[in-house]
């Protein structure tokens, strides 16, 4: 007889999974216009600053990486014209991140797309559960946020 899987390990498998699994649907639906799963979300991360045209510092804190590993993928985005890299006005040191007209223009013209995608992958799953797994998942974020900077065990 095999013992009950503990619910916590479980979760975080399955998590890790599902997000190499999304990471493989973004990047072979991006490929075709010369984007990856994660130029994609540093894109969603520059977006919810709104107007405001966040510094490197900023949206890589938002995106969960490094500034070096943010920089690189914002020149790659700088080079398919999806946003611009520039020296902040009262400091010429800080760089701030720019989302151009291509990228609205390009996300205007694959929103329908994108729907129906998010639509068919949480088909399955009723409202209830899927505004309780959002609210795990945040909790969840957050306290992996917290452990990426005090160390796992709060040793760092």
């Amino acid at each position: 007889m095999t013992a009950p899987a503990d619910p916590a390990r479980v979760l975080f498998a399955t998590v890790f999974l599902l997000a190499q699994s999304w990471k493989n649907l973004l990047d072979d639906e991006l490929a075709p216009a010369g984007l990856s799963a994660k130029q994609w979300m540093l894109l969603v991360a520059i977006e919810t600053f709104g107007d405001e045209a966040p510094t490197l510092n900023q949206a890589a804190e938002r995106y969960g990486a490094t500034r070096q590993a943010t920089k690189q993928l914002a020149v790659r985005l700088e080079r398919g014209g999806f946003v611009r890299i520039e020296s902040d006005p009262d400091d010429g040191r800080t760089l701030r991140l720019n989302l151009t007209a291509r990228h609205r223009e390009f996300w205007d013209a694959r929103a329908q797309r994108h729907l129906e995608g998010l639509t068919a992958l949480f088909s399955e799953v009723d409202d209830g559960s899927l505004s309780g797994a959002a609210e795990t998942l945040t909790v969840l974020l957050a306290s992996s946020r917290d452990a990426e900077r005090t160390g796992l065990f709060g040793d760092r």
